[in-house]
């Protein structure tokens, strides 16, 4: 299903229910990461406390070292996603470009590997720092690399890349998957608020959000069969401090 949306109808009323739902899973989040941090610490004090008894295996020292390194990797995790569920406010930092990308597919790695989609980056070795609203610019991609996801059930051969290189205006990210070309008469309306072809379910406004949020930094989000979605971001964003 497909076309404008109207706003007085009822799949507007269940769309908008959708959003508030959603919106407190947000609340939510914010809430339980300060006690799951909690935990992870004491994991990690106790293995690492562990690790320092001379008498244990060498074997015994590995599988501890093991659960550090995971304790660590979980701990950045809830960062990244306390970082999406926070209340709106700027978080502008300086930051890699390739370094964002990666922090973004890690919140989505495991909806990856469950819909079996490949993933393949690439990554331009002299890229510059951007000065971004780290929150917003993080959740405008986890909507395109959903999107991503989403085209592609179905279809036998999933694949998603990623590139991210330097242009001379700045930076520009390429999130291209392997499904058909969006068609001619789809493609214009794809950033439209409401706007979806998978139903009631989905809300229509992932990509509608994360155009703004791109346009904001001062960038460009579009859509072209060659390329995929790509975001187009200056090197003095509207972010800079």
């Amino acid at each position: 299903m497909g076309g404008p949306l109207d706003l007085n109808s009822e799949e507007a009323r269940e769309r908008l229910l959708r959003v508030f739902r959603h919106a407190q899973v947000g609340r939510s989040v914010s809430s339980v990461t300060h006690d799951l941090n909690n935990y992870l610490g004491a994991i990690m004090a106790y293995a690492e406390l562990a690790g320092m008894d001379k008498g244990i295996s060498a074997d015994t020292a590995r599988m501890l070292g093991e659960v550090v390194n995971a304790v660590k990797k979980s701990s950045g995790l809830v960062a990244s996603l306390t970082d999406v569920a926070r209340k709106e406010k700027p978080d502008v930092r300086i930051m890699d470009p390739a370094q964002l990308v990666e922090r973004v597919l890690d919140l989505r790695r495991y909806d990856l590997r469950v819909a079996n989609v490949t993933l393949t980056t690439n990554y331009d070795p002299s890229l510059p720092l951007l000065s971004i609203n780290l929150p917003r610019l993080q959740l405008a991609m986890m909507y395109i690399v959903s999107n991503a996801i989403e085209a592609l059930d179905g279809t036998e051969r999933k694949k998603l890349s990623v590139t991210v290189r330097k242009t001379a205006e700045g930076v520009e990210i390429a999130f291209k998957d392997s499904g058909a070309p969006i068609p001619d008469e789809t493609r214009a309306a794809i950033f439209d608020q409401f706007y979806t072809t998978r139903g009631v379910d989905h809300l229509g406004l992932g990509l509608t959000v994360a155009r703004a949020t791109i346009v904001d930094h001062g960038g460009t989000l579009n859509y072209d069969p060659e390329n995929g979605f790509v975001i187009a971001l200056p090197l003095r964003t509207s972010y800079t401090t």
